[in-house]
């Protein structure tokens, strides 16, 4: 997998130096494609099992801090969460061992029904910490003549919800597939006349 990362850079670079035709880059990074969805393999588990079942007719609920688990650890390379009321996470990877995570990426203010993250990191774990969504119900305070201020205004939080999260690696791209060998077709022989009989005896020996 780095190997592959590694072509894609030089390949790149290659180009910014020495100058890319028209649409060259951008057929190199189009390319790429994506592996399959790591989610839903066997062994994986979420928070929510709704949100990794692979079907997005179904909604997934869960408090505030959502877990994927992966039965082992996978270059990751894309995050996807789709059908989301999701507004501001922060997204952490396991770095192994109970409690023990790094974050590597932050959004806020989200008004997409889809979140489409890009990342790099080796892990068999991913968490997703809510601060908002877009179901959170802001509560106005009452006012306060001691302090002549509204005071206690309060934030009623939503549920977060979403329709699948995704985790995907890079994935090279399909080989061409071998064509089939055209059937040769066999020459029909002409039939072999058979010769007249010409009522010569064969000879004897």
């Amino acid at each position: 997998m780095k190997r592959q990362v590694y072509i894609i850079f030089t390949l790149i670079l290659s180009c910014f130096v020495s100058g890319c035709k028209p649409g060259m880059l951008s057929h190199l990074v189009s390319a790429q494609a994506w592996s399959e969805n790591y989610a839903t393999l066997e062994g994986a588990i979420c928070t929510s099992p709704e949100m990794i079942d692979g079907n997005l007719e179904t909604v997934g609920q869960a408090g505030h801090e959502i877990t994927v688990t992966l039965p082992t650890r996978k270059s990751i390379h894309r995050i996807v969460i789709r059908g989301t009321n999701i507004e501001d996470v922060i997204v952490y990877m396991s770095l192994g061992g109970e409690g023990n995570w790094k974050i590597i990426k932050q959004v806020k203010n989200n008004r997409e029904p889809t979140l489409d993250l890009r990342v790099s990191v080796i892990t068999d774990g991913i968490r997703l910490r809510v601060g908002g969504t877009l179901d959170d119900q802001r509560v106005a305070g009452a006012y306060s003549a001691q302090y002549d201020a509204v005071i206690n205004r309060q934030v009623k939080r939503g549920y977060p919800t979403a329709q699948e999260i995704e985790l995907y690696g890079l994935a090279e791209k399909n080989a061409p597939q071998a064509k089939k060998p055209k059937e040769v077709e066999k020459k029909k022989e002409a039939p072999t006349e058979k010769p007249e009989d010409i009522g010569e005896e064969t000879p004897e020996f």
